[in-house]
């Protein structure tokens, strides 16, 4: 039957709601709210059909209250050019497919690609693909050059030469554990070079993939600065953090790159969350099972995130005003969108993440967290 349910900042709206399967305490909880954005979806087509489909995607999209996905141009062949983002099918049921375009050709940081004829052809964004750009030279100058067009540049901020080292956080634990360290001061060097950068061009800039405390207090002064910085930190991150793989499993679903940092870190990205100072990724990266069926320095790093990436950030951070500030309305002004979709979304409900097989793939798996989705419409 169809029931009004109220809509967070006012009003209220259908959904077709069977009370057969929902208690009377759920139904009265349901609220609609803005559908989630992920700023970094990195896809699984076109080019790695193991990985996922389009059906696949924007089903896990669907079920975890996402409407707006920006999709990253690290695919293959990579979207470097007008015609690849002309090519790109971008309305799906209940779900729109934003592309960005690669900001160097092959996102090898070395030659600018062809940036007004891809923005022409629809591109909302430019981006590195979360590749580690190591020539400072040219990233000055491509940034120089986008300011003209006023387009944000998502780009993962590190060194590239440190960025290559490790599979973990450089910790203590990483040296018990005997795995490779990725020190934090990967970041925090890529992020002092990205704000130099956007301080001399004046161009409008996302950092993406935020994970260390002492990057978050040189964002947010670089923000109190008035330069036009913006940064985000994949959900997951809220919930974990480097103690989750110090099991003695060595389990593949907590390899991702940048790796999660301590437990300090987790912390500081919480209260940058809260405070505005980041925003929300769900930082889709599905891998295939031959991809992550290897000992954890082998597997290729990556994680699904739509189905749960909503939960992860209400449990950690507790209040939906933020959350929906986080991952519905501040990604959208980072890229210049509409609000088009809503998420019927109960934000007392709990659930634990369910295990998937053959192979468990989420990094979230087997943890209760609090929010669950129920529908998702267009307006």
């Amino acid at each position: 039957m169809r029931v009004d349910f109220p809509v967070w900042g006012g009003g209220r709206r259908a959904a077709e709601v069977s009370l057969s399967l929902l208690d009377a305490a759920t139904v009265s909880r349901l609220i609609w709210v803005p559908s989630f954005v992920d700023l970094c979806c990195d896809p699984g087509f076109p080019g790695f059909p193991s990985r996922e489909t389009p059906e696949s995607l924007v089903a896990a999209a669907r079920a975890g209250g996402f409407g707006e996905l920006v999709v990253s141009p690290r695919v293959d062949p990579v979207a470097d050019t007008p015609e690849h983002i002309a090519r790109m099918e971008r309305s799906h049921v209940g779900v729109r497919l934003h592309p960005t375009g690669a900001l160097t050709i092959g996102l090898r940081g070395e030659e600018l690609a062809e940036v007004g004829l891809i923005l022409r052809a629809g591109a909302v964004a430019l981006s590195d693909g979360g590749v580690a750009h190591p020539d400072s030279l040219v990233l000055r100058n491509a940034l120089e050059y986008t300011r003209e067009f006023g387009v944000p540049v998502l780009l993962r901020p590190c060194d590239a030469a440190l960025d290559a080292v490790g599979v973990v956080h450089d910790s203590p634990l990483a040296a018990r554990l005997g795995l490779r360290g990725n020190p934090a001061a990967t970041e925090e060097i890529g992020v002092a070079r990205v704000i130099a950068l956007c301080r001399a061009t004046g161009a409008k800039v996302h950092l993406t993939h935020v994970g260390v405390a002492r990057s978050i207090e040189a964002i947010a002064a670089a923000q109190r600065e008035g330069l036009p910085l913006t940064a985000s930190t994949p959900a997951r991150n809220l919930v974990l953090d480097e103690a989750s793989i110090d099991d003695g499993r060595y389990d593949a679903r907590f390899r991702l790159h940048p790796p999660l940092r301590g437990a300090i870190d987790r912390e500081a990205l919480v209260a940058g969350v809260r405070s505005g100072v980041l925003c929300l990724s769900a930082d889709h990266q599905p891998r295939a099972l031959e991809e992550r069926d290897h000992e954890f320095e082998r597997a290729i790093p990556g994680s699904p995130a739509p189905r749960t990436a909503f939960a992860a950030a209400l449990t950690a951070l507790g209040d939906l005003d933020t959350v929906v500030r986080a991952f519905a309305l501040a990604p959208r002004e980072v890229v210049g969108l509409d609000v088009s979709s809503w998420a019927l979304i109960d934000p007392i409900g709990e659930r634990v993440v369910a295990a998937e097989r053959p192979l468990p793939t989420d990094a979230l798996e087997g943890l209760r967290l609090r929010g669950v989705v129920y529908d998702h419409v267009c307006s």
